[in-house]
């Protein structure tokens, strides 16, 4: 067995997957608890009702499945709140506006249509208040469609909604108790696999001949993935040890792993970049990264499981992997960056031996008054985008209802239902979102015909939903279309259960039409009211993204020069910055624009400039500290870059000469480069 056949033989033998599936895998293990859990409140649910003949049991099932859909994942802290907040608002508003619509209708509209701008606003508070924020008005249209006639009648459908939703909420914590840890494990699993498929394409890129554009492509496809899933495992860690505390060898273990995977993923970038510089093959190099990315890989259901990895195997891979780069005769300028990430795994195996790491440090008390007043005040502005949707989102909203109300179809509700959804506050999220609901409507619609035509008792109505409960959530944060094709069904069938003898293929027919309608209403709307196109804040995202990677290079030069800690904080600030960037780039691309647009082009080859960057600087970071006669000339050429890389310097000063070593000069002539094209990019045609 060669050294560089060990990762592969080592996996092998220890029966554990090397491909990317290993994040579809981790992904469905995670998502078949929330299965399981929407399974037994909904369908758990539906059939008691159906063996008790009680089809208003129905309402609670209702409540449990909008209940399992605010859940926003992650740690038990960030799922219980939005829960239960949802369970109960729900209820006030499933009761207070059938009460209200049941006394005055005219009274309902336009008090429904303040609640759904309060709704909208929610989005503020992140991910959690946007999903109970659209949930809750859909439970407000689906009120104004079930009036009642007096307060007992209300009480009783709001106590049996609240019902169900705390039945989910119960569900979750003693799923989710049994493994606290596991959330923030499987967030760890899944940046282990993103930095595996990273460091296998650039062993891959290594040996094609596609020289930086190759690498601009690399960038551009995998950093941003790796950026995003270290950033949900620190979100998750911090989450869990606010709940679990930090006094504990577990916990010390997650923060020690997450921050030892952000310096694996500086050292990588570095790698790619001297890769990318020299553009000369390397078996040696190309052998061991694709080592690195198999070992990745079977760490990564360890990381789940919370298995320890210092085992036998996994060392004696790392050992392979040491031999291959000590051994091989390539490029030196490789050699350090391969070194730094295969310390970086060493302390990654390691770390169950390694106690007494704090964990202190990562851990932020919340400020419960900040936190809610803190993003309401910021929003309390008509240049405030979430505010503006949540105004357009009302205007919409009173409009369609009232047109439902005088209607008097019985589905009509989702003609509001789906302005609510697919509306966004960007009209190129609210076209997409258009077209994923509508056709994932239809197909949804046929199926819940056909479900209807092969059961007819409530019973095998409620044996129907468990199928439907498991493969929606299994799909639910993978691909929104397929996810509203299990949806429809489960709306149809729990309608059927509310108001039984309804033909599917008339409930089915009226949804897809319905949506249609509110498609096409959610589209025009975001084109008329405050229409918000990214590319009018594509230029501050592309000042943010500069402004960032100079902050990177004025901290990765007082580390090269001087006493100063390893520029961590400051490189993953320039990530989030380009990631953003980026983000900002795909939105303008999907809204109407000219080919010609100089906005678009500056953006575009300031992110790659600013990828090559952030490439270098991490590969300086990684140099030996220059001696005392080279550092002046080093904190010289710091000042002039950093004045380069600030655009509202008119002009910045003539660069300085070289300070003398030739790893170092190498990396400043090419940041020089870049910070012209930053400079300069509606004129620059290629990237140098």
């Amino acid at each position: 067995m060669t050294p560089a056949d060990a990762p592969s033989r080592l996996t092998d033998r220890a029966g554990l997957p090397l491909t990317g599936g290993s994040l579809a895998l981790n992904f469905r293990a995670v998502s078949l608890l929330e299965g399981i859990r929407a399974a037994i409140a909904v369908a758990g649910t539906l059939a008691a009702g159906a063996l008790l003949d009680q089809p208003q049991l129905a309402l609670a099932a209702l409540g449990a499945l909008l209940a399992c859909f605010t859940d926003p994942g992650g740690a038990l802290p960030a799922r219980l709140p939005p829960m239960l907040i949802f369970g109960v608002a729900g209820a006030i508003c499933l009761g207070g506006f059938g009460l209200l619509d049941g006394a005055s209708p005219l009274l309902a509209i336009p008090v429904a249509g303040l609640a759904i701008f309060c709704c909208s606003l929610a989005r503020i508070y992140g991910q959690g208040g946007l999903l109970t924020g659209n949930l809750l008005a859909v439970t407000i249209v689906l009120a104004l469609d079930m009036p009642t006639g007096s307060p007992v009648a209300a009480l009783h459908a709001a106590f049996g909604f609240w019902a169900g939703a705390a039945e989910a909420a119960i569900l979750t914590l003693a799923l989710w108790r049994i493994r606290p840890f596991g959330p923030a494990r499987a967030a760890l699993a899944d940046a282990a696999l993103a930095l595996a498929e990273l460091a296998r394409d650039l062993a891959e890129r290594e040996a094609d001949a596609g020289g930086e554009t190759g690498f601009d492509l690399h960038a551009r496809g995998h950093r941003r993935a790796v950026r995003e899933a270290i950033e949900r495992a620190r979100a998750v860690t911090q989450a869990t040890l606010r709940r679990r505390g930090v006094a504990s060898q577990r916990a010390n273990a997650l923060v020690l792993r997450l921050a030892t995977f952000d310096q694996l993923f500086g050292a990588l970038i570095a790698l790619g970049e001297e890769m990318a510089a020299r553009g000369a093959d390397d078996p040696a190099a190309r052998r061991a990264l694709a080592g690195i990315g198999d070992l990745l890989g079977a760490m990564a259901p360890e990381l789940e499981a919370g298995r320890t990895l210092d085992t036998a195997p996994l060392r004696a891979g790392l050992e392979a992997l040491r031999g291959t780069v000590s051994s091989a005769k390539g490029d030196p300028a490789l050699r350090r960056p391969l070194a730094a990430a295969l310390d970086r795994l060493s302390v990654l195996i390691t770390v169950s031996n390694a106690p007494g790491v704090t964990a202190a440090d990562e851990i932020v008390p919340p400020d419960l008054m900040a936190t809610i007043l803190g993003p309401l005040r910021s929003n309390l502005s008509l240049a405030s985008v979430p505010l503006r949707h949540a105004l357009r989102s009302m205007l919409v909203a009173i409009p369609a209802l009232a047109f439902v109300a005088w209607l008097g179809n019985p589905f009509g509700h989702w003609l509001a239902i789906t302005v609510i959804l697919v509306l966004q506050p960007h009209f190129s999220a609210t076209w997409i979102r258009a077209i994923e609901r509508v056709g994932g409507t239809a197909a949804g619609g046929l199926v819940a015909a056909a479900i209807g035509l092969l059961v007819h008792t409530r019973l095998e109505l409620a044996v129907a939903m468990v199928p439907l409960t498991l493969f929606a959530f299994a799909v639910r944060g993978v691909n929104y279309s397929a996810w509203v094709v299990l949806l429809t069904p489960m709306i149809v069938l729990l309608i059927e259960q509310i108001d039984p003898g309804a033909n599917q293929w008339v409930v089915a027919a009226s949804r897809v039409g319905f949506t249609l309608a509110g498609g096409i209403l959610a589209v025009a709307a975001n084109l008329v009211l405050w229409p918000s196109f990214e590319g009018n804040r594509l230029g501050a995202a592309r000042r943010d993204a500069i402004a960032a990677h100079r902050a990177y290079l004025v901290a990765a030069f007082a580390h090269l020069t001087a006493d100063a800690p390893p520029p961590e904080a400051a490189r993953r600030q320039a990530g989030l910055a380009s990631n953003n960037l980026e983000a900002s780039i795909a939105r303008v691309m999907m809204e109407p624009h000219r080919d010609d647009d100089p906005l678009l082009r500056a953006a575009i080859v300031t992110d790659a400039a600013l990828r090559r960057t952030a490439g270098r600087l991490a590969a300086l970071a990684l140099e030996p500290r220059p001696e005392a006669a080279a550092r002046a000339g080093c904190r010289a050429w710091a000042e002039a870059l950093a004045a380069w890389f600030d655009p509202d310097l008119p002009d910045p000063p003539p660069l300085p000469p070289p300070v003398g070593l030739p790893a170092i000069d190498d990396g400043l002539a090419r940041l020089a480069r870049q910070a012209e094209l930053v400079r300069e990019p509606v004129t620059s045609e290629t990237i140098a």
